[in-house]
């Protein structure tokens, strides 16, 4: 089948669908879409908040718990102890043929109790982490699973004792880095696979006891790309271990000039076969796909592992199959359409949330082990057949079916969600799309509960640190340092972080190189490759790169 070329609703431009997207809708039984995919996938990590939490107190047991829903929402909030437990029944509503299915949904949705976090047991010692699952003693650490000790990091699976780390899979002792797999006592780097003992690595592979280098393979000893003996390295790299802030800052602001000249491949990832998009690994047949592991036959997903057959889809997978336009469903799901957040063994469900271990359901929200419902309430199975086709006939012709909730439905504003980590707008441009945004408070702290770091960690013990907080010098919000954290800092003579660990995520998060799917020439020989690499870089198609980077 030749490619549809439409025009997208939303922005005006140009976009095609594909042969992989037209056999992936007739096999869904989905209508084309009429946006462009980076604006569908926008959408759809609208619905998804991992890393904004806030102070609340369950509307169920009194007890203080950390919430992703805002401040003062409009439904009962619980705990995730009593959300999980029989002391409740989910709301159940009649449905109305003669109004908007949209309008009873929502009506649901506001009266159904919703659970403070998304997390999967076990989750010890790990109050303030969000979207994660098997945790233990990690904090403020998100869309993350099986990781111990791990704090202020996002995307991250296998990890243990580290900070401020990004889409990082088995790993310890990393700092402030992105993407360095298996790999051990790695600061500052990014895209670095099987390293040891180094400091600001760029697409490094088997290297131990490297700086300040690129490209690397099976190196020992290298600083700034050049080859040096051990006691020459030792004493180039001597600064490294000051603790200085300033020392730190200037090797940052190097490290970034060095990643510009170094040679990219015009997509990371390995073991793939007919990919496009970034950072995709062991994945086959692949359209517009980014953050990507273990799938196939899929187009145009977003940090999902292990799934097969399925289009537009933001979050997470790990066993989904034939779903179309969701977000954050997976851990075994079938056959979903225009969910949101549903997992554990989830099948046949449109329009849906929070539609836990549940099948056969239509517009069902917040609830557990539902089946044959129609906002939560039981059908037989004949006539919730009957009915859910009359649904979506007066939904065809409301204009409603075909597409995710309405704006006005989304929960959260855009500076809360991963669309804001990933796809950043400003507020002008937010609104503009008919998103919301949250006001971020900066409270007035004492003068005298404010530590102002000293350039070097070398004098600061954590006397001085305990019960004091830092003020972001670029927002001016307070943060605290945890005990663990500072222990970590003083293990390796890190400076103290001077940027609230929000900033510094939204800093941290390589934005530029998803989501840019684009035509361009190998900077080396000049062929027409597919890439999604920030326009400008030296970017090479795959044989130049095997080639050049040995």
């Amino acid at each position: 089948m030749p490619p549809i070329r439409k025009n997208c609703r939303i922005s005006g431009q140009t976009f095609e669908i594909s042969e992989l997207e037209q056999e992936l809708l007739q096999k869904l039984h989905a209508p084309e879409p009429d946006t462009h995919p980076n604006e569908r996938l926008r959408y759809l990590m609208a619905f998804r908040n991992t890393h904004t939490l806030y102070n609340d107190k369950c509307d169920l047991c009194g007890k203080y718990t950390m919430s992703m829903w805002g401040e003062n929402p409009i439904f009962p909030v619980y705990c995730k102890e009593c959300w999980f437990s029989d002391k409740w029944q989910p709301v159940q509503r009649n449905l109305d043929l003669n109004r908007s299915f949209f309008d009873q949904f929502q009506e649901l949705v506001n009266l159904s109790p919703h659970p403070a976090r998304s997390v999967n047991d076990p989750m010890e010692n790990s109050d303030y982490c969000n979207a994660a699952g098997w945790m233990k003693n990690c904090y403020m650490t998100f869309n993350a699973a099986n990781c111990e000790n791990v704090y202020y990091s996002y995307g991250v699976n296998k990890i243990n004792n580290s900070i401020d780390v990004v889409m990082t899979d088995e790993a310890e002792y990393i700092y402030h880095s992105i993407s360095c797999h298996k790999s051990f006592q790695v600061f500052y780097s990014e895209f670095a696979i099987n390293c040891r003992d180094s400091y600001f690595l760029y697409d490094c592979i088997d290297c131990s006891d490297c700086a300040l280098s690129t490209n690397l393979r099976h190196k020992q000893f290298v600083f700034m790309n050049q080859q040096l003996t051990e006691a020459e390295y030792r004493a180039k790299t001597a600064e490294l271990k000051s603790g200085s802030y300033a020392v730190m800052q200037k090797y940052l602001a190097q490290f970034a000039e060095m990643k510009k000249q170094a040679i990219k491949k015009y997509m990371i990832g390995t073991r793939n076969q007919d990919v496009t998009g970034n950072i995709i690994f062991g994945s086959k047949n692949l359209v517009n796909s980014y953050t990507i592991q273990n799938c196939e036959d899929c187009a145009n997903l977003v940090d999902m592992w292990d799934t097969k057959d399925s289009l537009d889809m933001m979050a997470f997978g790990l066993g989904a199959e034939l779903c179309y336009s969701c977000a954050s469903v997976g851990l075994k799901a079938n056959n979903l359409k225009y969910v949101w957040n549903s997992f554990d063994n989830v099948f046949n469900q449109e329009y849906c949330a929070f539609a836990l271990s549940s099948n056969n359901v239509f517009g069902c929200a917040f609830g557990r082990k539902m089946e044959y419902r129609i906002l939560n309430k039981p059908y037989p199975k004949e006539e919730y057949k009957h009915v859910i086709k009359e649904i979506r006939e007066k939904m065809i012709k409301n204009g409603e079916y075909g597409h995710m909730f309405r704006h006005d439905m989304l929960p959260f504003a855009y500076n809360e969600c991963i669309a804001g980590l990933q796809m950043p707008l400003t507020r002008e441009q937010a609104e503009r799309l008919g998103f919301r945004w949250a006001e971020k408070k900066v409270p007035q702290v004492p003068a005298h509960l404010i530590f102002t770091p000293p350039d070097s960690i070398l004098g600061v013990e954590w006397q001085h640190v305990d019960g004091k907080v830092i003020l972001c010098q670029k927002t001016k919000r307070p943060f605290k340092i945890t005990k663990p954290e500072f222990d970590f800092y003083k293990q390796f003579n890190l400076p103290l972080p001077r940027v609230h660990p929000e900033e510094r995520l939204v800093d941290q998060y390589p934005s530029d190189m998803i989501f840019n799917l684009h035509t361009a020439q190998c900077s080396n020989c000049g062929i027409k490759i597919q890439t999604s690499m920030p326009e400008g870089d030296r970017t090479f198609c795959d044989a130049c790169y095997q080639k050049t980077v040995q």
